[in-house]
């Protein structure tokens, strides 16, 4: 199975838009036309969030994250004994005791239609960013764990009480049971996959520019998550078994900060989880700086993505190493490099559709800017449904190009990405095959002459979109589909 798709933040939760703060009514995603929009493009995977906070902001400040439904239920009253009085919304507290039935129930509908529609779901559990990266003080005041925000005399202070064990008992036996009651609502569906957490904090600190860039006036200090999310992963594996359900597959994303950024990945990979998303981990950034500041050289997995070593599946996001950044070449590289590429779609928070304003008056990029890493996406998992791809492997010593996967003799599938007219060479063994190209900027296919290997060795072949990166596939005549 192959995965590929956009998301953002709000396809659960209500409550993003423009500005600081919300209007009193929530804005809402119509989820139906979400599915329809990722469908249209081909896509079949969703990252389908989790946003702790209920009071927040994002993209610089520029947009409100002040999302509902949260797990538990409102239920705090006035007064003036211990726990009364309104949360920092000026809405009722939370009774961490109690769950909201509305999150659960909306949580298993919109991962059954996901279902109907071919969708894969990635379940966020948790997440990080917003805890230690998002603007404060709402990044924690804005959280039902807070002290002003619930009646049960929780009152996390930061991220490190929330994320980092040890935890105070009472919040992980809150945390237990939230974990398990996404679990068992959501148990008997085939299309669910669980992701951890999103990109909680490592063993690192920040840089003062990125404390400043966050509104921080000194970097703090926080803890590192990888135990607790290790924790996490053996509650949900425990409860699985424990109750008889369907495992699923659960994920591990990346860590930020971490101390030291090439190493990034190895909490990640020596977890129990079955899939990853990795994190930027180029020896460049080594001694700080990262791919998203201005005049930076891109990540290698945005660039020129590592070949996939089959020891986890890995859901390659631009969430972790190109936020903001996503286009047609990386999609493919990613796919032949036996990746499953996942688009964080910046060009969503303001909706389905263009919305006719300049970048500088929304503060997030424009819808258009990630159209063609979309239709590419979809386009690559057409492809994936079309080979054998069970049989096939990334290989980088087949093609001229290094962008190849592979089943030697039988089918082959390579990216041309220069789109400048140069000859494309492959390393064939003999045999007679079909050749189709495949344009990948507009998206036009063309059958050529069958190629006939009479040895073992170097073909060389031309593209006949000179002018646009393409995509040729060899198929031995007579064999599969």
């Amino acid at each position: 199975m192959y995965l590929t798709g956009s998301h953002i933040w709000n396809n659960f939760h209500d409550g993003m838009g423009p500005g600081p703060s919300g209007p009193a009514e929530p804005e809402r995603l119509d989820f139906a036309a979400y599915l329809r929009f990722l469908t249209e493009r081909g896509h079949n995977f969703i990252r389908l969030w989790r946003w702790e906070q209920f009071r927040s902001q994002a993209a610089g400040g520029n947009y409100h994250l002040d999302m509902s439904p949260q797990p538990w239920a409102r239920t705090g009253a006035d007064g003036s004994g211990p726990g009364s009085g309104p949360a920092k919304d000026g809405k009722p507290r939370f009774d961490l005791e109690h769950f909201d039935d509305a999150y659960f129930g909306r949580l298993r509908e919109r991962v059954v239609a996901a279902g109907e529609a071919g969708f894969y779901v990635g379940v966020m559990l948790f997440d990080g960013w917003a805890l230690h990266l998002s603007p404060p003080p709402d990044h924690i005041e804005g959280h039902p764990f807070h002290a002003a925000n619930n009646v049960n005399g929780v009152a996390a202070a930061s991220i490190n009480d929330l994320q980092v064990l040890p935890l105070d008992p009472r919040i992980a036996a809150y945390q237990e049971a939230y974990v398990r009651k996404v679990v068992d609502t959501l148990h008997d569906l085939p299309n669910v996959l669980w992701e951890v957490a999103n990109e909680s904090s490592g063993d690192g600190s920040v840089s003062k520019e990125i404390a400043d860039f966050l509104g921080m006036d000194e970097p703090p200090v926080w803890g590192d998550s990888t135990d607790w999310q290790y924790w996490v992963i053996d509650v949900v594996k425990r409860h699985e078994s424990e109750h008889g359900y369907a495992t699923h597959p659960i994920g591990m994303t990346m860590q930020f900060p971490v101390a030291d950024q090439t190493k990034v990945n190895e909490p990640l990979l020596r977890s129990r989880a079955e899939w990853v998303s990795p994190g930027y981990d180029d020896e460049i950034f080594a001694q700080g700086g990262h791919p998203m500041a201005p005049g930076s050289a891109p990540s290698r997995w945005f660039a020129d993505p590592p070949v996939a070593d089959g020891t986890r599946v890995v859901l390659s996001d631009t969430d972790h190493y190109a936020p903001g950044h996503g286009d047609a070449l990386w999609a493919w590289k990613s796919f032949l490099r036996g990746h499953h590429p996942l688009l964080m779609d910046y060009g969503l928070i303001a909706g389905l559709e263009p919305t006719g304003k300049a970048p500088a008056d929304t503060g997030v990029p424009p819808f258009e800017f990630y159209e063609a890493a979309r239709w590419a996406m979809g386009d690559t998992r057409r492809f994936a449904e079309r080979v054998e791809l069970v049989d096939m492997v990334p290989r980088q010593d087949i093609a001229s190009t290094g962008y190849a996967l592979v089943n030697p003799g039988s089918e082959y599938l390579v990216l041309e990405p220069h789109g400048d007219g140069r000859v494309l060479a492959i390393d064939v063994l003999p045999g007679s095959y079909r050749v189709e190209w495949f344009d990948v900027t507009a998206r036009e296919s063309v059958t050529a002459a069958p190629l006939v290997v009479e040895a073992a060795g170097v073909a060389e072949m031309e593209s006949p979109f000179p002018s646009h990166p393409a995509v040729v596939h060899l198929r031995r005549i007579g064999a599969g589909r």
